[in-house]
């Protein structure tokens, strides 16, 4: 935002006080404060002395203040804690804020503000009209600013005072809050927590002016002729989502209230509206909405205050100051003026906090304290007369789907799923109406409800009630094609609607899950239809309702007249007798009334006909039930549904996971001895882990913030685990044993052995030293070398040895097990408590020392657990070097430790960091060293993009728009160093360099950068002065030539190439003139030397070697397992980087399985369960005995075919296994709070480590979705990390978003890596593409977070990708087009679609899903702009081709909005300049992705878009129908983030190559 203050003024209205008026308040408020003066420029405001001022109270809210994060270094992971930087004047802030853009007025951003009075007093943000406020907040620069220290802000507090306001972002659909000192301008971003209920009001006002802005301006898609009734509706939509309202507030008569506020704001806007729009004061709406305001106030016009000696304004004054300000308080016409200003703005607080009081005392009375029970007699007429439930399908026990097990769960946090095909029926399995049972928990039930069905995953659709019987609301095939479980259900607790004219959302409740009905069976489908019948009744009433200017003139008596006279085509005709009609409102009430109960306007709540309904029910004396609020339910030991009696049932659990016995051992001592319940550590840490999920996956799957990129508001402390030592010296009784061994570098003696009480300790031995903490263990130090100081003192040098539990491994952690960690001491021998036993163990490697590594570890627990029971003290081993900074788990250095010598590793690798912070430059300044790398002239680099005053949009306000506005980092040449003159030392803050600057495609325009190639600059004649410190990299820039052609999915190499000069005055683009001498990068000789060999060899000769040379490739790379394989997008990445031989794949789901032998035809893939195939290889093996499996694996394993059994891969073939195990356990939207070891047991984690424990191999690569690492408060990703290093392995850890690695969509995926100790771990790949998300960190201990790459939001060597660049090549389509293969059309156009599409000469898959008619007008209506959704689709109705008139916007969108996050991105489209987001197993505009639709054409996104979204070559094929291919490519892992990390894979093996 480089605009001047004045730039948002323009136009824009507000608030300025007067010179008079500051004159006569500033009497009123302090005899000492002086008048204030005409506005300064900053600079004499600088100067001007500050002492003489009074300066007003702190505020009492902010007298602790929030800590922020600092970074420790560049490359750190880890954050520790800092106060704010705290200064006295206004003026100083400004100063150490000030950023590139003051070169007029300054302008700040302002955050975690309070405005007050001069006393200190919070006040309202309106009383600044008739109050003097002042603010205490953070003021940080308006721009990303590359100094950390300005970065950071700076604290402020009782400055000001606020002399302006203004509202801007009228164009942004934002509102901007702009305040004004006499010193400077600042942006409103966030106030403090204890401030926010006063600050609500004003936004909300600013927000109502954006939107009917929005709602009017024809420049932002609006309609000035909009009724005053449809702009209260659209308004109404945008603004339910704030937070401020979400209690239920009338948002309809806030908006009235506010009237004349917007009026006014709004026609200051006409000087700077476009020519196209009319000018605001002009529109009889608005006109029409100011008198309705002001027809409100007069109706409720506040009594008028009298203002005389009682009322002061400001503070108080003692008994000498009384008559002085006795004359201020005079009554005349500026008084009487200002009294009815200071009147109207308290009745205006007063109505909005009346708003909010009738929300919390309407929740309590409309949630009511009783449940009316619908009588069964009175409804048996208009039912069926009575069957019983009858199946012939094999129904699976819902115990044993959700297990089985007694838990207390959280309602909120049970399982959510899809019910099809159902039926409901009670304990003689008669069929019953969901009526009988009530719509909310109640204490006592007496009725009983179970049901049967077709459980499939809950996609977010509806059921079309209006449909034919083969459509589905979101034009899915009737119930005959349901794939699902067939299923029997517990009892049934509460049911609820959520409904639209045309589509109805009916959940039930057990106590293991929630489930969303779909279409019933044949069989109940008369029992359904009265529910659906009342609903679409209740529809009508309140549409009927809604209809009338005052719906509380409408009676009981008058609705169900006005029903009867509905005619019989309308669908909710009951009856022209009025009788019946109020009978069957009666009787089916509670239907009725729990839709009126979640409708969203407060008047039709409480109308006369609700009264009158539930006066009407209770009068027929039905039974009242309590109604109970439960949060949680206590689940019944088993199912009691009449069901479980009939055959055919499935009563057999689900097949428990094939396991090794480690793996067995590890987790089961876990969950048998280990209780969550008994830790409040863990609990606490659920609970905060719980929160920093959900916060991110709200900025993943929703609206990406731009403020979360910029200021962090959580604290955290270093990983540290220093501590105070506890002195316990006593140096006459420490002698050493023996001669000096040597010296250390600075001269001190060293020696071998001391004896420090008579206990003799050894170099290489551990000792434990105690704290001043007593509540502390003690921590033990490996000791190694010991020395005695020039003093005489005794001394020893220790690496601390860190718990388990103090890692991240937590509670899974072994309690015998320490790591070795990089921090040392000196320590003094006289500290030492005593000598502790660790064993520094060196395990054999490899899977054909498993069973003797095995023995051993079973005598050592058994040594152990003696130990235990004679009360003698625990002995400990260590295995692993563990560094939180790096998240991993190394082999230990055993070359490096107990030396004895002198020198320590810790040390060493301690100052090869402090080597890379340093920095150096060279006496010629022709070099210099950054931050471990080396500049020199001509080289080439890149430059942070906020220094060139690059005008970033920042992050979008919806779905997939994070992007848009993010610039890479700019290319620039070193020309010269200039460092600080006659200084010997150079610092990096003193030194800066100039260069010349170099422009990319993307600068110039955004079709010029659609056209070009990533890698392509343009050099240009600016040249720039820049500090050392805004320098990011080193790249190189070739001749296009120079630059290797290379079939890979992206590029991770920092190499571009320029051909043109590029004018950025004139903005012309020429070839690159023969005068300009451009240095390019030196070519690497195997580079030139591969070009120098095209086309001068004999013919055949090149052939011949590049065959030699694939032969030798293929040789060389890991032979490798791909387990829960689906169609290969993981394997196709891999081993497109040269790393990996996929030879063997696992895939249970056959459509998937059958996509993957497409792709990979030289891999063996069994489509078989992978409990089964881990059986059926222990048993071939002859290791049967150490594999436990249930009796069907064992069955269906002995029954495999022996061609399949003699091709399933033997332990020591496999070099590396990966593979991603189902995350259905462990997604956000299917997440489980508690688990038991019978639940743990199924799942196939488990598997996919036994599969590493029995092959052992080289490499291990987990993926999965990114709350894998805090499911189940951690513990399912502590135990694989603690399994894994059980094995031997080392472990890295980490979350990437493969939108930085050159994917067009959003995608957050947790990794685990495993490399056995003879093998280098691999590092993660470097982020290549801006992504607009924040770094994902990894909660490794309550003090300590890691993060695995940093965040590209602010910058990186190559733009991200758009959906234009991914698919603005593609044919048009129609919706439901299904041709598989049809031509391209025209050629690629951008770098990614050269690349996407190979050498495909055909497109196949650019196929999409046929949506049903009233969607795809829906779908016609949504504009073709970015961020558009069903908040956009014009509140009117639509006549289908059956003649039906429905409304266009479903009801249940906005109706339940509040209890749906606003539904936001439902029936949304893409953004041309925007990314994906996170792909689509089953797009579809109600789904719970719902931004599906094209960014252009009226459709869903085609199976080629998803897969080309997801970084699939268009080459690659996929299997089965259109929902199989979409869920094959939804799971899949991208293939260029796949490929990414190979490239780190393969080098780590070239690396361990070289150095043996």
């Amino acid at each position: 935002m480089a605009y001047s203050f004045f730039h948002f003024f323009a136009g824009y209205s507000g608030h300025k006080k007067e010179k008079s008026k500051r004159d006569s308040v500033s009497k009123r408020k302090a005899p000492a404060t002086d008048k204030k003066e005409k506005k300064q420029p900053v600079s004499e405001a600088i100067e001007e002395p500050t002492a003489a001022r009074k300066r007003p109270k702190r505020a009492a809210a902010c007298s602790n203040f929030k800590e922020k994060n600092v970074h420790l270094s560049k490359n750190s992971a880890v954050i520790e804690t800092k106060k704010d930087q705290c200064v006295e004047e206004e003026v100083l802030a400004i100063r150490l804020t000030a950023g590139l853009q003051d070169s007029q007025r300054p302008c700040r951003r302002l955050t975690d503000f309070i405005f007050h009075n001069l006393e200190g007093i919070p006040q309202p943000f309106e009383m600044s009209e008739v109050d003097d406020l002042f603010i205490t907040g953070l003021i940080l620069p308006l721009e990303d600013n590359n100094d950390k220290e300005k970065a950071k802000g700076i604290r402020c507090e009782g400055f000001g005072r606020i002399e302006e306001w203004a509202i801007s972002g009228y164009e942004d659909g934002t509102p901007i809050i702009w305040i004004s000192t006499e010193t400077a301008d600042y942006d409103c971003k966030k106030p403090s927590g204890g401030y926010k209920k006063f600050y609500d009001h004003f936004f909300a006002k600013a927000t109502a002016c954006i939107e009917v802005y929005k709602k009017l301006s024809k420049s932002s898609g609006g309609n000035p002729d909009l009724s005053l009734d449809g702009l209260l509706a659209g308004v109404v939509r945008a603004m339910s989502g704030l937070k401020c309202f979400s209690g239920g507030v009338s948002i309809r008569d806030f908006l009235i209230s506010q009237g004349e506020f917007v009026y006014k704001q709004l026609i200051g806007q006409d000087d700077t509206s476009k020519k196209t729009d009319q000018l605001f004061v002009e529109l009889p709406v608005l006109a029409s909405l100011r008198d309705e305001s002001s027809n409100q106030e007069m109706l409720s016009q506040p009594e008028p205050l009298s203002f005389g000696r009682t009322l002061t304004i400001g503070p108080k004054v003692g008994k000498g100051e009384g008559k002085r300000d006795q004359s201020d308080l005079t009554t005349g016409p500026e008084q009487e003026e200002e009294d009815l200003k200071l009147a109207k703005l308290l009745h205006e607080q007063e109505y909005w906090h009346s708003l909010n009081q009738k929300t919390s005392r309407s929740t309590s009375s409309s949630s009511s304290k009783f449940y009316i029970k619908i009588n069964e007699d009175e409804i048996a007429s208009d039912y069926p007369l009575p069957a019983y439930y009858k199946t012939c399908n094999e129904e699976t026990d819902e115990y044993i789907v959700f297990d089985s097990g007694v838990d207390t769960y959280y309602i909120d946090d049970l399982p959510r799923s899809m019910l099809h095909n159902w039926a409901l029926y009670n304990s003689d399995s008669r069929l019953i109406s969901s009526e009988l049972l009530p719509m909310k928990p109640c204490a006592d039930i007496d009725v009983t409800i179970f049901g049967s069905g077709v459980m499939t995953a809950d996609d977010g659709s509806g059921y079309n009630v209006d449909a034919d019987a083969n459509n589905s609301s979101s034009g899915g095939s009737g119930s005959a094609e349901i794939d699902g479980m067939p299923i029997y259900l517990s009892a049934i607790k509460e049911w609820m609607i959520e409904f639209g004219s045309s589509m109805i959302f009916i959940s039930i409740r057990t106590d293991m899950a929630w489930y969303r009905l779909g279409k019933p069976s044949k069989q109940y489908a008369p029992w359904y239809e009265p529910v659906l019948k009342t609903a679409k009744l209740a529809v009508s009433i309140i549409t009927l309702l809604k209809e009338q200017s005052r719906c509380a003139r409408l009676s009981f008596g008058d609705v169900i007249k006005r029903v009867s006279e509905f005619k019989k085509h309308h669908p909710a005709y009951i009856s022209s007798n009025t009788d019946v009609v109020e009978r069957y409102v009666v009787v089916h009430g509670q239907i009725i009334l729990q839709q009126f109960s979640e409708f969203p306007d407060e008047s039709i709540r409480k109308c006369a006909f609700v009264i009158g309904l539930s006066r009407k029910m209770e009068e027929r004396h039905h039974t009242k039930w309590l109604i109970k609020k439960k949060k949680v339910v206590q689940r019944h030991e088993q199912n009691l549904n009449p069901r479980a009696s009939m055959a055919p049932s499935v009563k057999r659990k689900a097949m428990q996971a094939t396991t090794t016995r480690l793996i067995n051992r590890i987790w089961g001592e876990y969950y048998s001895n280990y209780s969550p319940e008994t830790s409040k550590e863990v609990v606490a840490c659920e609970v905060k882990d719980d929160e920093e999920v959900d916060e991110q996956e709200e900025n993943d799957e929703d609206d990406a913030q731009e403020e979360n990129l910029e200021v962090s508001e959580k604290t955290h402390t270093p990983c540290s685990t220093r501590r105070h030592i506890k002195s316990r010296s006593d140096s006459k009784e420490i002698n050493w044993d023996g001669e000096s061994i040597g010296k250390t570098a600075s001269g001190e003696l060293l020696f071998k052995k001391p004896r420090i009480h008579g206990n003799e300790i050894a170099v290489g031995d551990s000792v434990l030293v105690e704290h001043d903490e007593p509540d502390e263990l003690p921590s033990i130090y490996f000791v190694e070398y010991m020395f005695e100081k020039l003093d005489g003192s005794k001394m020893l040098h220790g690496r601390m040895m860190q718990r388990g539990s103090e890692t991240v491994l937590g509670n899974a952690a072994n309690e015998r097990e320490v790591f070795l960690i990089n921090e040392c001491m000196d320590l003094q021998l006289g500290d030492v408590k005593e000598s502790v036993v660790v064993s520094i163990r060196m395990m054999p490697w490899g899977h054909q020392h498993r069973k003797a590594n095995a023995y051993v570890d079973k005598l050592d627990r058994a040594k152990a657990e003696d130990r235990k029971k004679k009360g003698l003290p625990s002995e400990f081993y260590c295995k692993s070097f563990y560094q939180p900074d790096r998240g991993a788990f190394f082999r230990l250095p055993f070359d490096k430790m107990g030396l004895g010598n002198g020198l320590c590793y810790s040390c060493e690798l301690q100052q090869i960091d402090q080597e890379k912070e340093s920095f150096k430059l060279d006496m010629s300044n022709s070099s210099f060293v950054y931050l471990g790398t080396e500049y020199s002239i001509d080289d080439f680099v890149y430059i942070h993009p906020d220094h060139f005053a690059v005008e970033r949009g920042g992050s979008g306000t919806f779905k997939a728009g994070r992007n848009v506005g993010l610039m890479a980092y700019v290319v620039c040449q070193l020309i010269e160093i200039s460092g600080p003159k006659g200084s010997k030392q150079a610092k990096v803050d003193s030194t800066n360099v100039k260069v010349r600057r170099f422009f990319r495609p993307e600068d110039i325009s955004s079709d010029k950068a659609y056209s070009s190639d990533i890698r392509e600059i343009y050099y240009s004649e600016e040249i720039h002065t820049v500090p050392v410190e805004t320098i990011e990299g080193k790249c190189e820039v070739r001749k296009k030539y120079d630059i290797p052609s290379e079939d890979v999915p992206a590029t991770f190499d920092h190499v571009f190439f320029c051909e043109y000069l590029y004018d950025p005055l004139n903005g012309s683009l020429k070839q690159l003139p023969a005068q300009v001498k451009l240095r390019f990068s030196r070519v690497k000789l195997d580079d030139a030397a591969s070009r120098k060999r095209k086309g001068k060899g004999k013919e055949g000769e090149d052939e011949l070697r590049v065959g030699q040379l694939n032969v030798a490739s293929q040789q060389n790379r890991l032979a490798t397992l791909d387990i829960f394989a689906g169609c290969g997008g993981l394997s196709e990445g891999l081993q497109r980087s040269g790393v990996s031989d996929t030879k063997w794949a696992i895939e249970y789901e056959e459509p998937a399985g059958d996509a993957f032998k497409l792709n990979h035809p030289e891999a063996k893939v069994f489509i078989q369960n992978c409990n089964v195939i881990l059986r059926a290889v222990m048993q071939k093996c002859g290791d049967a005995e150490n594999c436990i499996s249930t009796s069907e694996a064992s069955e269906l394993a002995a029954a495999m075919d022996e061609n399949e059994l003699n091709s399933l891969p033997l332990p020591g073939q496999v070099d590396f296994i990966n593979g991603g195990p189902p995350c259905q356990g462990f997604s956000g939207m299917n997440r489980f709070n508690q688990s038991t070891w019978s639940k743990v047991q199924c799942e196939m984690i488990l598997a996919f480590l036994s599969f590493a424990d029995y092959y052992r191999p080289k490499f291990f690569l987990l993926e999965n979705v990114r709350n894998f690492v805090s499911f189940n408060q951690k513990q399912t990703f502590r135990l694989t990390v603690a399994s894994l290093l059980e094995m031997g392995y080392q472990v890295r850890f980490g979350i990437l978003e493969a939108g930085a690695f050159g994917v067009p969509q959003s995608r957050k995926r947790a990794f685990i890596w495993a490399a056995s100790p003879e093998e280098i771990l691999p590092e993660w790949p470097e982020p290549m593409h801006v992504f607009g998300v924040p770094e994902l960190k990894i909660t490794l201990s309550e003090t300590c977070h890691y993060a695995a790459v940093r965040s590209t939001a602010s910058g990186a060597p190559f733009r991200s990708l758009t959906v234009r660049d991914t698919i603005g090549d593609l044919p048009a389509v129609g919706n439901g087009a299904s041709k598989t293969c049809i031509e391209y059309q025209v050629d690629p156009i951008s770098w990614f679609q050269r690349k996407i599409r190979g050498n495909s000469i055909t497109l196949s898959d650019h196929i999409t899903k046929e949506m049903n008619e009233l969607n795809l007008i829906r779908c016609q209506r949504i504009p073709k702009r970015p961020g558009a959704d069903w908040r956009d689709l014009p509140d009117e109705k639509v006549k289908l081709c059956n003649g039906q008139l429905v409304d266009l916007i479903p009801w249940c969108l906005p109706n339940t909005a509040k209890r749906h996050n606003q539904w936001k991105g439902l029936f949304g489209r893409l953004d041309w300049d925007g990314n994906f987001p996170t792909s689509f197993t089953d797009p579809q505009p109600m789904g719970k992705v719902g931004m599906c639709f094209h960014p252009d054409q009226d459709r869903i996104v085609t199976v080629r878009e998803c897969a080309r979204s997801q970084g699939f070559p268009d080459s690659y094929q996929f299997a089965g129908n259109i929902l199989h291919k979409h869920r094959q490519i939804g799971n899949a892992v991208p293939p260029p983030l796949a490929y990414a990390l190979g490239r780190k894979l393969k080098e780590a093996v070239e690396s361990k190559k070289r150095s043996t």
